[in-house]
């Protein structure tokens, strides 16, 4: 069976084509640009960056930057969370200030501490992460695909 369609209907394909790929596009070209921008970085991601970078204390595990890290930066196998009670850091500085290295590893309620489970490097590339970083491309891609399809509708 062939099905054939007038003109008046593949003309309001084709517009509605157009219209879904020019504004997929668009949307996709903003959010990665805002993605560019830093404006989709998690700001909790950003606290445990700046707590390793410049903080002189511990970080209670209750904070909703550290359960976030945790989720991430699970505690040993072997360790309990109910045993644990902050985030520390062990931090390796050069003579004039700035920080060479840093490792973060959890406390115990008996002040001891696990072993590290974290890098600073680590760290860092955990907060500049997006949550969803694709979703721009892929945006972008469907609405290149809406505007192919119009074009290939336009010339046959």
């Amino acid at each position: 069976m062939l099905i054939v369609m007038n003109k008046e209907k593949i003309k309001k394909i084709s517009t509605f084509l157009k219209i879904i790929g020019i504004t997929a596009i668009a949307i996709g070209l903003i959010l990665e640009f805002t993605d560019l921008k830093g404006c989709l970085i998690d700001k909790q991601r950003i606290e445990i960056l700046n707590w390793v970078l410049n903080s002189d204390s511990g970080m209670s595990i209750e904070l909703p930057a550290a359960k976030k890290f945790m989720k991430k930066f699970p505690p040993p196998e072997n360790e309990k969370n109910e045993n644990l009670t902050h985030l520390t850091k062990s931090v390796m500085q050069y003579e004039i200030g700035g920080i060479l290295n840093s490792s973060v590893n959890y406390m115990r309620k008996d002040t001891s501490r696990t072993s590290h489970v974290a890098t600073l490097e680590e760290i860092r590339k955990w907060a500049n992460e997006t949550p969803y970083p694709w979703i721009s491309w892929w945006i972008t891609l469907f609405g290149f695909i809406g505007l192919l399809g119009n074009f290939i509708i336009e010339k046959k």
